[in-house]
């Protein structure tokens, strides 16, 4: 199972002067893009695809690899100074990181985001050196069935979503769910609700209402202000700062180790994605916290949690795409045409026949999760000053990221109508307090959610839907999280009294 002499023949590949090139180019590309608002990784994959075949398919999986994990850290600095996601992994980032910018803390924040990061990564790396050659066939596991289960499980989290208001929450919500139906059905591919506009016909994309949600919906509020920052807020983005955040972030030791397992987790089940990893891990960490009327002012805790959660989803996905062939995101689903386009058969063969292959690439992931602090600690310095710049300079240029952002995601003009309209939209939420995460969540988990409730009962009918015992444990671990936040109040009513 463990070949010493293959694993040996790996680590020492990994320093040849060829692999490190392309993995110090990969992450270089990776956080570059990764601050760019609606630019994401799976753009700049798909655009650096051809290119790879000009080199090893080993080197061309390491550099795209470095080039996910890069972003995945990255995406949360404009996250946290814009409040608008550079991926859509970070898009549980804006909660608490936003709230800090505005309180002249984003510093720290950055400090927090870039520890818990490296930490969630470091975890999910060392996950998938240990079970790449053992537990790779648990997604096999993971039918239909399974699979509404966890959608099921992630809806949950709409609960630690909503504030004090569970009405407003599961309203927006069911909203969610009713705009992730649109286009058309999985199953008999009959159009629903998309008054004959073409665009519509494969569903609702995930990014241009991810601008608009969080971008577009905040550009309109920054026109009425001077700055991002509250006004008496102080710059505040010294070493001592991000030091100070790095602090932080390794106090909440239960909270990272609670986090970084879900990521790992959701990120060996196929479909799942960074988004769906960082939304648990913040919901869940809501869920235990002893202050959970915190969360959403700039709460040090959720950052640690949702950067953690979503940068453990990176490296657990390359689990089931190198030992069975099938991605765990859309991220890896390019990586697995690139290794097509080689010739490679990914799957068990491909563990078998190039094993020394495989461990320089599982050993690469922790290198590049690494490089996230050697290389965001200094560079996050370099962006104390977006928070403290005049909104007649910062508009224009958050402008025209998120206009070229969403164009850029299917280059269809409508995406930037769309855009706009959910601007409108989150607008709305905002000044009325509905929470504009619960709508984001039911958006992705939507047609997840219908997809594989179908298949699963046309497969065995509705029984099937508590039958095997990962979907009993599904059925339970909701339960909890259902329950959990009554337990949590009642235990702290408890102690205080």
């Amino acid at each position: 199972m463990y070949d010493l002499v293959a694993m040996s023949a790996g680590f020492q590949n990994l320093f040849t002067p060829d692999t490190i090139f392309f993995l110090i180019l990969g992450f270089t590309l990776g956080f570059i893009v990764g601050a760019i608002p609606g630019f994401n990784d799976a753009n700049l994959m798909a655009i650096l695809l051809p290119f790879t075949l000009y080199i090893s398919p080993k080197n061309a999986i390491i550099s795209m690899s470095a080039l996910y994990f890069a972003a995945q850290a990255a995406g949360a600095i404009p996250a946290i100074l814009i409040n608008i996601p550079g991926t859509p992994g970070t898009a549980a980032t804006v909660f608490e990181g936003y709230p800090m910018s505005q309180k002249g803390k984003s510093g720290f924040a950055l400090g927090i985001s870039i520890t818990a990061s490296t930490i969630g990564s470091v975890f999910g790396a060392t996950w998938a050196i240990i079970l790449t050659p053992i537990l790779g066939t648990v997604a096999l596991m993971f039918g239909p069935a399974e699979m509404f289960m966890v959608a099921v499980f992630g809806l949950t989290v709409v609960s630690a979503l909503t504030g004090d208001n569970m009405a407003k929450g599961l309203l927006a919500a069911v909203l969610g769910i009713l705009i992730s139906l649109i286009g058309a059905d999985s199953m008999t591919a009959f159009s629903r609700g998309t008054f004959g506009i073409l665009e519509l016909e494969d569903g609702f994309p995930l990014v241009p209402p991810l601008l608009g949600l969080f971008g577009f919906s905040e550009l309109l509020f920054l026109m009425r202000k001077s700055s991002v920052a509250k006004e008496g807020a102080t710059d505040s983005m010294s070493q001592e700062d991000i030091m100070e955040g790095m602090r932080e972030c390794i106090r909440h030791k239960l909270v990272l180790l609670r986090a970084s397992i879900a990521g790992t987790i959701i990120g060996i089940i196929p479909g799942a994605g960074a988004t769906i990893g960082s939304f648990v891990a913040y919901g869940q960490a809501k869920q235990w916290s002893k202050s959970p009327e915190k969360y959403g002012t700039g709460f040090p805790e959720g950052l640690v949690a949702s950067d953690s959660g979503n940068n453990a989803v990176a490296p657990a996905a390359l689990i089931p795409l190198l030992t069975l062939g099938i991605p765990g995101s859309g991220s890896t689903t390019i990586m697995l045409v690139t290794l097509m386009l080689h010739g490679v058969d990914p799957g068990p063969r491909f563990f078998l026949n190039f094993q020394a292959d495989v461990w320089t690439i599982l050993f690469s992931m922790l290198i590049s999760s690494l490089l996230i602090a050697a290389v965001g600690l200094p560079v996050a310095r370099y962006f104390k000053k977006v928070a403290f710049l005049s909104t007649q300079i910062l508009v224009p240029i958050v402008a025209v990221l998120l206009f070229t952002g969403g164009f850029a995601w299917r280059f269809l003009p409508f995406d930037i109508l769309l855009m706009v309209v959910f601007g409108l939209l989150g607008v709305i939420m905002k000044i009325y307090n509905y929470p504009i995460p619960a709508l984001l969540l039911a958006l992705i988990l939507g047609p997840i959610l219908e997809g594989n409730y179908l298949r699963a009962v046309r497969i065995g009918g509705f029984p099937l839907l508590f039958e095997s015992p990962i979907v009993l444990m599904f059925w339970a671990l909701t339960v909890l999280s259902l329950f959990a936040p009554i337990l949590t109040r009642r235990m702290s009513r408890t102690n205080g009294g």
